[in-house]
């Protein structure tokens, strides 16, 4: 088992008790046995939601904090608790956690901080009539989460997660996604694949010396590549090193623990598109099975990855995506 894998211990499941998110609790107890983590399941009341809908239905005086909201709590950890009991085993069971809250998506994403979680997984959408986990709510916890987030939808699952995508500009930002990435790689025996934007106007490594003797698409690979042992020797990361393979575009990670290693293939793709979000959206739609990706970048052209970017892909593409929210240092390093 690698190193970067014991990164994940603790996952934290936010749920509706809809349909779809029972699709989070596989993903999640998948990930859990494959990790040895521990899984906790989450409830947010939304606050004015349930206190409208029982004092409709009442004409005596109601306390609502000594009445109503134990009551709703002891339902919603009851139905936590049988959930966890049918999808998540007793070596990976972790606790219930029942909140109030008039806004569910800052408290999922406070509480996963707060207890330093290592992942959230969420399914993209809840029941339609969830107040907590619409298509909206996740979205928000996406941006909000300083812990990455998994949205899983139906079409996910284990044995057909073969192919990450990683989109990047070549920053350092962007590369914030990796160690969650190798981390998915590793659990399902997959690969990971660099998607680079050209955009009509250029690409931030345009500028970066070049080799006459090689094409423009090639020159900006070598770039990303060379940036990207940079940014595995920033970060430390001894126990993973890039072999190049014999054609370009085509090179593996190298990731050891102890006297064990394991290789990842990697695969990395320099299109030239119109806009950064439709060219992730299409790409990926066509050659991955997940989005790995930076909630912020940083470059030359500022436009080219930013949140912006993540919350147009995170809302549009109708695959899984997993963001990473950069630290808060590197967010504000020139």
């Amino acid at each position: 088992m690698a190193v970067i894998m014991k990164d994940i211990q603790k996952i934290l499941v936010p749920t509706d008790f809809s349909e779809n998110a029972q699709l989070a609790y596989r993903h999640a107890q998948e990930i859990a046995h494959r990790v040895g983590a521990k899984v906790d399941f989450i409830h947010v009341i939304p606050m004015l939601t349930y206190f409208h809908k029982s004092l409709s239905n009442m004409q005596a005086p109601l306390d609502v904090d000594k009445e109503l909201y134990p009551n709703v709590q002891k339902e919603a950890l009851h139905q936590m608790e049988k959930a966890m009991d049918d999808y998540i085993s007793e070596e990976s069971k972790g606790e219930a956690i029942c909140k109030i809250d008039r806004k569910p998506s800052t408290a999922i994403a406070e509480y996963a901080k707060e207890n330093s979680y290592d992942l959230i997984v969420m399914p993209t959408k809840g029941h339609h009539k969830s107040n907590l986990m619409r298509g909206s709510t996740t979205n928000k916890v996406v941006r909000h989460s300083s812990v990455p987030v998994f949205t899983v939808d139906e079409g996910l699952n284990a044995e057909g997660l073969k192919e990450i995508m990683i989109p990047t500009d070549g920053s350092e930002l962007s590369f914030t996604a990796l160690p969650i990435a190798l981390a998915l790689a590793s659990i399902y025996d997959a690969d990971i694949t660099f998607y680079h934007v050209q955009e009509l106007y250029g690409s931030p490594l345009d500028s970066e010396s070049r080799d006459p003797q090689k094409t423009e698409k090639q020159n900006i690979y070598e770039s990303l590549m060379a940036r990207l042992d940079d940014y595995l020797a920033t970060e430390g990361m001894d126990n993973v090193k890039i072999a190049r393979g014999e054609k370009r575009f085509r090179d593996q990670f190298v990731v050891s623990d102890n006297a064990s290693s394991r290789r990842i293939n990697i695969y990395t793709a320099v299109e030239r598109v119109v806009s950064a979000h439709l060219g992730i959206e299409d790409y990926a739609t066509e050659n991955a099975d997940v989005v790995v990706m930076a909630t912020h970048g940083h470059s030359g052209f500022a436009h080219l990855l930013l949140g912006s970017t993540t919350e147009k892909v995170a809302q549009s593409l109708n695959m899984p995506v997993l963001t990473v929210k950069p630290d808060e240092k590197k967010l504000t390093k020139k």
